[in-house]
């Protein structure tokens, strides 16, 4: 059982209604598309593989994931990874990379590691680590390219939870790619909110926009009530030994009273702020039917219940790490 988050007391320094997205929210200059992205509603998309994938690739989606993933590291306690992972990784693999921001620091801290960044657009910067690159690649497809026991590691983290069909497909192609000893870790959440004093109720405007993208996600083929469970069976499925789950609660808001967490509930509640529109769109406007106008009254509504510092709001987080097996 994940520990209770213990919500802070009231302190005038907040204004229940008054929080400013401002005061979490900075902007960083990425380098231009090369594609011939997809424009639907203002926001762009993937152009390989068009349609696939829900989530925008433009700045606005760029800057919520790099928002999101300051919130993970905090809420992490500054770990890029839980897997035991050799000390002299040759290769290492994120998958799913986005902007590239785990790959560059994971570059940084394994410096003779060749370490590699796949997604479906080249939206990462131009200047990395000379240890780093990037590929265009779709893990939904395989088999993958990559050849057979050739990663020591291999990552991925939540935005596959977006595309993934088939858990147990997916953990074969990354059991295939890794060497014998090699370790693959997953970081996922379920894409339903929770509090554990009740000040999130089953009618709240947060809860039906869950519910609303759970039921738009399995219209799409994906599921985004992803569970710890769920993963390590997957893991376990395609031969994976050593398996070990962490659960963890990542804060919607500033209300723990614990420090390390309120700092990443500041961010995950930015990253929810900031990015709302753009995980939403593609899932109510072709899944379920809605028009944006009728979204954006909708989404107004679950902005406003995240910026009130009594809704005591978090996302189950949770981590599967496993081993493929050495040879007897």
């Amino acid at each position: 059982m994940v520990a209770h988050v213990q919500p802070l007391a009231d302190d005038p320094e907040f204004e229940e209604e008054g929080f400013q997205d401002d005061d979490i929210l900075s902007t960083a200059s990425l380098s231009s598309s090369i594609l011939a992205y997809e424009v639907e509603h203002g926001r762009s998309y993937h152009a390989y593989n068009a349609g696939k994938y829900v989530l925008p690739n433009d700045e606005e989606e760029k800057d919520r994931m790099d928002i999101q993933y300051h919130a993970l590291r905090i809420l992490f306690e500054e770990k890029l990874f839980y897997a035991p992972i050799d000390k002299n990784p040759q290769c290492i693999l994120d998958i799913g990379t986005g902007t590239g921001i785990w790959v560059m620091d994971v570059g940084d801290e394994y410096p003779s590691a060749k370490v590699i960044g796949t997604d479906l657009s080249p939206i990462q910067p131009q200047y990395v680590p000379p240890n780093v690159q990037f590929e265009i690649h779709d893990c939904t497809e395989y088999p993958w390219t990559f050849n057979d026991n050739s990663m020591d590691f291999i990552h991925t983290r939540i935005t596959n939870g977006f595309a993934v069909r088939d858990w147990k497909a997916f953990f074969q192609e990354a059991y295939k790619a890794l060497k014998p000893g090699g370790w693959i870790e997953d970081q996922e959440f379920d894409l339903m909110a929770f509090s554990d004093d009740n000040t999130l109720p089953s009618d709240s405007a947060v809860v039906k926009w869950c519910t609303l993208m759970n039921e738009g996600g399995l219209k799409a083929g994906f599921d985004l009530r992803l569970t710890s469970e769920k993963i390590r069976c997957a893991m376990e499925e395609a031969g994976f030994k050593e398996i070990t789950v962490l659960d963890l609660k990542l804060p919607i808001g500033v209300w723990p009273a614990d420090p390390r967490l309120r700092e990443a509930g500041k961010y995950g509640l930015g990253a929810m702020l900031y990015g709302l529109q753009g995980i939403s769109l593609a899932i109510f406007t072709r899944f379920l039917g809605w028009q944006v106008d009728e979204m954006e009254v909708l989404l107004a509504q679950v902005r406003n219940e995240w910026r009130r510092r009594r809704v005591h709001s978090y996302w189950p987080i949770f981590v599967v790490y496993g081993r493929k097996p050495l040879p007897e």
